[in-house]
């Protein structure tokens, strides 16, 4: 399960966490150890595209956060899209999303067997 960014807290905590880019995606990720779940919100500018378009692009992500629900970090998370949102397909937002979650270290939960 996950819950949404509404307070300004949120969004505070979120200015004070790190970015991380991606081609298609940019976040910001704000660990709090305090949370029970993660918490998302999503940035897409009118330059992304139409509402319609940006209406899809976030209900792409919305749809990747969940499938990491499970694995993902307790903390405060915001994602937009660089360029074109129409461009982003839901393969290659599940590629780059996972990239940014790795980098950020948002995938505690999932235990790695040593290789």
């Amino acid at each position: 399960m996950i819950d949404s960014c509404r307070s300004k807290a949120d969004f505070a905590a979120l200015r004070r966490g790190r970015r991380f880019d991606s081609e298609l995606l940019w976040m910001s990720f704000a660990a709090d150890a305090g949370l029970a779940r993660p918490r998302v919100a999503f940035a897409l500018s009118r330059h992304a595209g139409t509402a319609v378009v940006r209406n899809r692009v976030r209900r792409r992500l919305r749809a990747l956060f969940r499938e990491h629900a499970d694995d993902l970090a307790p903390g405060r998370y915001l994602v937009g899209t660089r360029g074109a949102a129409s461009a982003v397909t839901y393969r290659r937002a599940r590629a780059e999303l996972a990239r940014l979650l790795e980098t950020a270290g948002a995938f505690p939960r999932i235990k790695r067997t040593p290789t």
